[in-house]
């Protein structure tokens, strides 16, 4: 690998656990080498600990041997609105109906307005996107045919369909997560990676590792201790 591997990592959604055991396992592989890891969002909501995420985040996000790139998923950015002291009874009702009742759980609270104020700040400051060596790391994905400098934040955080069935080479390898796979396995195609292979839902938290000898990921590794590699497969 090179000498600073790059981990990226799927939708968290709470599960701490998950989270830990699958960096531990990413050090592990790393060796020596600094490394980087890129979090590709969604770290609250539907899972039992978004409080246990956000503060180790917070914590490690600038500081240490492994750098931290986290970026903001579409229920990071719901939370950010429902926590607002603007927010409307839409903001409010799309969050809570999308997991955020296990949020404030996790926080012990009843309203989010009630959350810590630095870490939903902390939420809204992340960056949705990440474009380095031939690849773009996003939550979502992007819209066919727009280049990636072009892209609005709303697809980065949302989008679907056009995406998801495009064949269309968008300028770079997307690195996306957002649709949980069924499988609990990575959906690797000639054109993305998905990497939300739905740890909220009893599967495991997937990273991909990816190194400066070829834009596609080396290996994958998973929550549950597994190395393994897929096969690239067109759509």
């Amino acid at each position: 690998m090179t000498m600073r591997p790059t981990f990226a990592i799927g939708d968290i959604h709470g599960c701490f656990d998950e989270l830990r055991s699958l960096l531990n396992l990413c050090r592990t592989h790393a060796g020596d080498a600094e490394h980087d890891f890129i979090l590709l969002g969604d770290y609250v909501d539907r899972g039992p600990a978004s409080r246990e995420v956000i503060e180790y985040l917070m914590r490690v996000h600038s500081t240490g041997r492994s750098r931290f790139r986290c970026l903001r998923g579409n229920h990071d950015s719901m939370l950010s609105k429902a926590a607002a002291p603007s927010r409307s009874d839409a903001d409010l009702m799309q969050w809570w109906g999308n997991g955020g009742e296990a949020t404030l759980d996790a926080y012990r609270v009843d309203d989010p307005c009630d959350l810590p104020a630095d870490h939903i700040a902390w939420l809204g400051s992340l960056p949705v996107g990440v474009h380095e060596n031939g690849r773009f790391f996003v939550h979502a994905g992007v819209r066919p045919s727009v280049s990636i400098g072009d892209q609005s934040e709303h697809d980065m955080l949302w989008i679907r369909e056009p995406f998801l069935s495009s064949e269309a080479w968008h300028g770079a390898l997307i690195v996306h997560g957002h649709t949980p796979t069924m499988t609990g396995a990575p959906e690797v195609r000639a054109n993305r990676i998905n990497l939300d292979t739905g740890a909220c839902f009893g599967r495991p938290l997937t990273a991909a590792a990816f190194d400066d000898d070829r834009v596609g990921p080396s290996f994958f590794l998973n929550s549950d201790g597994l190395r393994f590699k897929v096969q690239s497969i067109d759509s």
